[in-house]
């Protein structure tokens, strides 16, 4: 249980507040490369409860800047793109792709441009997702996971929106023990062939080990069966919201990132690779379950629809557990369902334990961030290693080593 204040700390994401200013310390994934073509239409993107706009110039470079002109406050998504340029189309004052006011057509001084500072971000591109870091200071070392080397051919990223707080959705991923329960439908179907969550059939109460580390949080989450093995799940939690999600060898790998638009809405990106192949033939069976086509927003036609279709019918004839199609409309449809949780309210049990850890983690992070202190530890961290597991192992095992060797063999397997 947290105190109203803890509560509005962990979800208000708006302007001038702790967890705004926490945000703005990361890279943070924006939108797909793909979204932006060379001299095409500016994309309006909001990110943290603020507005701002991204383009590609002819020679391929991204800008990414403040929506409003700084001039009288038109949207740049209405600007010209042309000759490496965002050109407001109101009074022509002109962009470059870090943001300098490169021309005032109603200015006669145009050293007047030079005046004009601070409307453009630091921005990199990696695994077809162009990353973008929206804090006033040099930003940290880039999270380069193994999935930013990769190409279209071996990495996939799928992003869309629902209408939740950023806190639910990652809290839903650090919990291991709905899966057997929320997602049953998939999980006890043996004819899906996703071994990494059909292992959790059948045993909703797993014993959960965190450990910390420089980039957030380590959770073992352990099931007995009663006999030789054991189902061992990691997932890595890099702060402030993603996470790696547990997949066996044949698998391929997996991460979810959660970024806040605004305190009731999140984008939520879905990223699938695999080095040793082509990503779309090892895709998961659940990745494209009900979702459109667009990579943009996959849940486009889902948003507004009430409950994700829920089907209740189904539910009475004992052929659905949760009524809603897919994994993935599951997890949105419990997240939407109240859009920001108060969670002076809820009563925690020994299956929450995951949940507890990371609203300490994030908590000390915020403090951190707020006393001017190292809260990313971006040096110490080497995001390209992380790997999360699903794996039977003998029973007694020591899970950290075996972890820790077996996340070695997945790096020189996958890369």
């Amino acid at each position: 249980m947290l105190t109203a204040e803890q509560n509005r700390l962990l979800t208000d994401v708006t302007p001038g507040t702790s967890l705004n200013r926490y945000w703005k310390r990361h890279w943070i994934p924006a939108l797909r490369s793909e979204a932006l073509a060379a001299g095409g239409d500016p994309q309006r993107v909001e990110l943290l409860c603020e507005k701002y706009v991204a383009f590609r110039g002819h020679d391929g470079k991204v800008g990414f800047l403040y929506e409003a002109c700084p001039h009288r406050g038109v949207s740049l998504a209405l600007g010209r793109n042309e000759n490496n340029r965002l050109t407001c189309i109101f009074h022509g004052w002109s962009f470059d792709a870090d943001g300098n006011c490169t021309r005032m057509p109603t200015e006669k001084d145009q050293s007047f441009c030079q005046k004009v500072k601070g409307q453009g971000f630091a921005v990199r591109e990696g695994g077809g997702i162009v990353w973008v870091y929206l804090g006033d200071d040099e930003p940290p070392k880039f999270s380069d996971f193994a999935f930013t080397h990769l190409t279209r051919q071996n990495a996939r990223p799928r992003a869309s929106y629902n209408e939740a707080n950023w806190l639910q959705n990652l809290e839903t991923l650090m919990d291991s023990a709905h899966i057997g329960l929320l997602h049953h439908d998939t999980t006890a179907d043996a004819n899906v062939p996703q071994a990494g969550l059909q292992l959790v059939t059948g045993n909703d109460t797993p014993k959960y080990t965190l450990e910390q580390r420089p980039y957030g949080l380590r959770s073992y989450s352990l099931r007995t069966t009663g006999g030789e093995e054991d189902y061992l799940r990691v997932t890595e939690y890099v702060a402030p919201a993603s996470a790696f999600i547990g997949t066996t060898d044949a698998e391929a790998g997996f991460l979810i990132i959660v970024v806040p638009v605004n305190n009731t809405r999140s984008l939520q990106w879905y990223v699938y690779w695999d080095a040793r192949q082509d990503i779309d033939s090892n895709l998961p069976d659940f990745a494209l379950l009900g979702t459109d086509e667009s990579d943009d927003n996959f849940a486009g036609s889902r948003q507004g629809l009430p409950n994700y279709g829920q089907d209740r019918e189904a539910m009475r004839a004992g052929k659905t557990w949760s009524g809603v199609p897919g994994v993935i409309f599951e997890d949105y449809a419990v997240a939407e369902s109240i859009p920001i949780v108060d969670r002076t309210r809820e009563f925690l049990g020994s299956g929450d334990l995951a949940i507890v850890r990371l609203r300490r983690e994030l908590m000390e992070r915020i403090r951190q961030s707020d006393a001017g202190e190292d809260c990313v530890q971006a040096d110490a961290s080497d995001y390209r290693a992380l790997r999360a597991l699903a794996e039977m192992i003998p029973v007694g095992t020591n899970i950290q080593n075996f972890t820790n060797q077996k996340q070695q063999e997945r790096c020189e397997r996958f890369e």
